[in-house]
């Protein structure tokens, strides 16, 4: 049974600052820039703590504002713990270390590739195995979570374009660089379930996207299938032509697949995506009949 507390302090204090100038930036920029800002950390502390328990909400609290630039210092509290989390005391410093270690490890990735992305991630794996309690054995989160909750920080970021802003962390600042942001998947309505699995897998090839990166078709179980192709380094490569891909071929590739239920456990949406390309597998040539 959970009940709604307010608030519950963890540990981890950060500052997000925005170097502004006194007197020519106008004052509703700073602020919603600020505002966007928070809310995209706290998105992604959402997403770290997904595998941990749903209900958990990371909000940020406002501990102090200082001037010249604009520093916000930034408490982590959670709402909607539950009884069983309250009451042991372990936990807090744990979370607090988790969302002060992955938003450091993750924001130096902002305009990072999939691969890299997932690299962060691992880094964490130790940390979510020394979860207290009932938390042990929580898995990360998936890197198409982590990538739009990215991208969101980007695009909060991008508003104020030409001021630096950074994060300051225990474990070292962060300059969060000004890149234009992909653009998170828009949520699903009514959805209680989502189970992702990921591996590596065998892909062949049907259509390749000569443009972009969201219309690959592959073909998997005897289907064809669209893929979303996460490792923009490969594609990148491809495009310029230094990958070729000749009918019949296949790839080896590390995949994320999220797959959403509603309540009666009807599927409401199947995404697979591509984390990265590990080899081009071409077909033996056959020879002649004699």
């Amino acid at each position: 049974m959970e009940r709604e507390l307010s608030a519950e302090f963890v540990e981890g204090e950060i500052g997000l600052v925005i170097d502004y100038s006194p007197g020519k930036t106008p004052a509703v920029a700073v602020l919603q820039a600020a505002m966007s800002m928070v809310q995209s950390l706290d998105r992604l502390d959402s997403v770290l703590l997904s595998s941990v328990d749903t209900s958990l909400e990371p909000v940020s609290v406002l501990n102090d504002v200082q001037h010249s630039s604009l520093k916000m210092l930034l408490a982590r509290v959670l709402r909607n713990v539950p009884d069983e989390m309250v009451a042991n005391l372990d936990w807090r410093p744990w979370v607090g270390n988790l969302l002060v270690k992955g938003k450091y490890a993750l924001l130096q990735r902002i305009d990072a590739d999939a691969p890299q992305v997932m690299e962060a991630l691992d880094s964490l794996k130790e940390d979510y195995k020394g979860a207290p309690g009932r938390l042990i054995g929580y898995h990360l989160p998936s890197v198409s979570d982590v990538m739009d909750a990215l991208d969101g920080v980007a695009k909060a970021r991008s508003a104020i374009a030409g001021h630096a802003v950074r994060v300051e962390t225990a474990l070292g600042d962060v300059s969060i660089p000004d890149v234009l942001p992909a653009g998170p998947a828009a949520p699903q309505e009514g959805v209680t379930q989502e189970i992702t699995n990921s591996g590596v897998e065998y892909f062949k090839v049907k259509a390749p996207d000569m443009l972009g990166t969201s219309q690959w078709t592959v073909q998997r179980n005897n289907r064809s299938v669209r893929v979303e192709m996460l490792h923009r380094g490969w594609i990148d490569a491809y495009h310029r032509r230094e990958k070729v891909i000749l009918p019949g071929d296949s790839l080896k590739c590390r995949y994320e697949e999220r797959i959403v239920y509603d309540q009666n456990g009807t599927e409401l949406e199947r995404r697979l995506a591509i984390i990265e390309v590990l080899d081009i597998i071409t077909p033996p040539v056959q020879g002649a009949l004699i």
